[in-house]
């Protein structure tokens, strides 16, 4: 493409800052838009780790994080339940019972905060719990007293962070793409218009052309990165071959030597172009030993059932960070020969 054409793309790309809606979701094109209660029962569902989702506790850690709370001491759950009658004849809209505490969720989206708190407390206190957790998730992460605030947009962020994690140590299934809607949907009502403006219509007729330039670029790009991906990591690993799959949030680089173990060059970390991750999955306590010594300069993340880290800092260039890559996954295969 000549040098020319790039400068009318860039000028584009300029143009269409502030003019891009949200993507839609099942939940908004089914009609119903957003509600309140739905929400709160979809929300039930996901939050309890038993559920058939097979998220496991994915909602309800994330969740206790955001309020500033050590997940480890709530695993163990009995039941989750939305629209709580208290004696009063109030109604909660989510209580968490675990074998030793109590958590009160308070979803706020339209109305304002004028609950009777103080009777959800004595309802909480009436099992008899070691411990009472209180929070109030809602857009702008209201609190109340010593309700701690959630608000939507840091849950939301926090569980799509978590979200690919799951991707690496099972299969792809209906309810991991429903949770992913969900939390879109949530992100798109609460910070987003629903429906295109007559401007951003014309805009779009107006650059037809440019978009469909735009979309063809990106193809090329993730093709061509896939391409460098593959060619420089058989090169750096001889007799390996390598597939390299673009997730959007990042290019997942496999060989079959690896297992289920793989690479990432990261999009965008740390306020940079890229990054590095490593996933080690089904290893033995030898190379679990191993992975702790040669990747010690690399950060290690929470995990369910597997290990990841990240590398501690970004890079802008493609190229040092796929140099960098290519010597993690040396190390990947020196950790999983052990």
């Amino acid at each position: 493409m000549p040098d020319s054409d790039f400068s009318d793309l860039e000028s584009f790309l300029t143009q269409v800052k502030g003019t891009t809606l949200p993507e839609p979701t099942i939940f908004a094109l089914g009609g119903r838009g957003y509600y309140e209660n739905p929400a709160t029962e979809l929300l039930a569902f996901f939050l309890m780790p038993r559920e058939a989702h097979g998220l496991q506790d994915l909602f309800l850690s994330t969740f206790l994080e955001c309020m500033g709370k050590d997940p480890f001491p709530y695993k163990e759950i009995d039941r989750v339940d939305q629209q709580v009658v208290t004696y009063d004849g109030f109604f909660i809209d989510l209580q968490i019972l675990g074998p030793a505490w109590c958590l009160l969720i308070e979803n706020k989206i339209r109305a304002k905060l004028t609950n009777p708190f103080e009777f959800y407390k004595k309802h909480a206190e009436l099992h008899r719990k070691k411990t009472n957790l209180y929070s109030i998730l809602s857009p702008e992460g209201w609190s109340k007293e010593d309700w701690e605030p959630v608000s939507y947009r840091a849950y939301c962020e926090a569980l799509k962070e978590k979200m690919p994690e799951i991707d690496s140590y099972q299969p792809l299934s209906k309810w991991q793409l429903f949770a992913r809607e969900f939390i879109l949907h949530l992100e798109n009502e609460l910070n987003n218009p629903p429906i295109m403006t007559s401007e951003q219509l014309d805009f779009v007729e107006k650059h037809r052309n440019q978009i469909d330039e735009v979309q063809k670029l990106a193809q090329q790009y993730s093709y061509s990165v896939r391409e460098e991906l593959k060619k420089r990591l058989e090169a750096s690993l001889s007799g390996c071959d390598f597939n390299a799959m673009d997730k959007g949030w990042g290019f997942r680089c496999k060989t079959p030597l690896w297992g289920n173990s793989d690479v990432v060059l990261l999009q965008g970390h740390k306020g940079q172009k890229f990054g590095l991750r490593v996933y080690l999955c089904d290893m033995s306590d030898p190379q679990r030993s191993n992975a702790q010594i040669k990747l010690i300069h690399m950060e290690p993340q929470p995990c369910r059932g597997y290990c990841y880290w990240d590398s501690r800092t970004g890079y802008d260039s493609r190229k040092a960070a796929i140099d960098e890559l290519c010597k993690l996954a040396q190390i990947v295969t020196d950790i999983l020969q052990k």
